[in-house]
């Protein structure tokens, strides 16, 4: 109790000489004794700022797009605004993403080459696509690991009718069948993959990820590169 009672005095001392003295001395002496608190409090409260800030303004991506070797020069942020207007998205809640950074050589030893294969695989098995627009020769590799949709199960058939002669067919390892489907469509000839230029010298191809939510949207965006 005696211990108590000390410190409690104590305290009441200290207050009692700041009293009388100017407002300096009393912020030196706050910061003498509280400095870490205050520190402690001050990291705390941006952490939780920032923590809330990112829950309040993350937005619903509504369809997630990946461009495998495609020439540099699609403005993304640009191009991007034009087809979120064209779904009529709640850009405050709502957002499209297109990655056209995917170069996958598999003849290429540098090191890039692998890091963008690994991370265009990882990606696609962890739902995070929704559409890929690809070279002939990577759209024919991962179509026969069964990375796209049997065009046969998402499309209605007079779609499919309009597309008859850009089909892309595939046995696919996941259907147990030896019979080929179509799982990809033509586009390096659609009017907003001209302007662009993104596949000027290639044959390239449409194709839905296999386990996309986002199949009406991912036909949307087919519709909004042939215009």
């Amino acid at each position: 109790m005696r211990n108590t009672n000390s410190l409690r005095d104590e305290i009441h001392l200290q207050h009692e000489k700041l009293n009388d003295q100017p407002f300096s001395k009393k912020l030196e002496y706050f910061w003498d004794y509280y400095k870490v608190h205050t520190i402690i409090t001050v990291f705390l409260a941006c952490m939780f700022g920032s923590i809330l800030h990112s829950i309040i303004t993350q937005k619903e991506t509504v369809l997630s797009i990946a461009y495998i070797n495609a020439f540099p020069n699609i403005e993304d942020e640009i191009f991007i605004e034009d087809f979120e207007a064209y779904l009529g998205l709640n850009l405050k809640k709502q957002q499209v993403v297109l990655d056209s950074t995917y170069y996958i050589d598999d003849t290429s030893t540098s090191p890039y080459a692998a890091t963008y294969s690994q991370k265009f695989s990882t990606n696609a098995m962890a739902g995070k696509l929704d559409v890929v627009l690809a070279d002939s020769t990577n759209f024919d590799f991962y179509g026969n690991q069964g990375f796209f949709q049997n065009l046969n199960l998402i499309l209605p058939s007079e779609i499919l009718e309009k597309y008859t002669d850009k089909l892309y067919y595939a046995d696919l390892p996941t259907d147990e069948t030896d019979q080929k489907v179509p799982i990809g469509i033509k586009i390096d000839q659609a009017k907003k993959i001209c302007e662009t230029s993104s596949y000027p010298k290639t044959d390239a191809y449409f194709g839905f990820v296999a386990g996309s939510n986002y199949v009406d949207n991912a036909l949307a965006y087919l519709n909004y590169l042939e215009n």
